[in-house]
């Protein structure tokens, strides 16, 4: 164990840790912003040696965890459901009378432009664009879309 073969470790480690923790003042909520290696290069500058493990595995016993973020913030209006109530019944009406019910699927908006996009293409030479996504660079914002008519593209 690192602590009996180097016992002032936890001291420097306790002190990188504070200098480099953030949080909610009004909360308890805490967190490191350096990374493992981060910590465990600031230990060895400290005069100890720790691999980004060991500094892991001392954060642990710290009380420290690596946690993400979680949705649960889940504050729907009151009237929601009852918007989806309405829209069902006259779906239902209109699909009864004969009339086209149609689904229209929007996509997240994109911007236009040379712009990173995800993906690869079979070519000579990478296409050159824009090291960062700023909407003040983009010609313009487009936002997908697809409409489905539920009656005729019954597939």
């Amino acid at each position: 164990m690192r602590r009996k073969k180097q016992p002032g470790i936890v001291g420097v480690l306790a002190t990188e840790v504070a200098e480099e923790t953030a949080g909610d003042p009004m909360s308890e909520k805490k967190w490191v912003r350096r990374s493992l290696r981060q910590l465990s290069q600031a230990v060895h500058d400290g005069g100890f040696w720790a691999s980004a493990m060991t500094v892991r595995r001392l954060l642990r016993q710290a009380g420290y965890a690596l946690k993400a973020n979680r949705k649960e913030n889940t504050a729907s209006p009151p009237e929601r459901d009852r918007q989806f109530r309405y829209i069902a019944r006259v779906k239902r009406l209109f699909w009864e009378a004969g009339y086209p019910v149609i689904s229209v699927d929007m996509k997240k908006k994109e911007l236009i432009g040379d712009f990173r996009h995800p993906g690869q293409v079979w070519c000579q030479e990478a296409e050159r664009v824009n090291a960062h996504d700023f909407r003040s660079d983009a010609i313009g914002l487009a936002a997908p879309y697809g409409i489905y008519d539920l009656r005729h593209n019954l597939g």
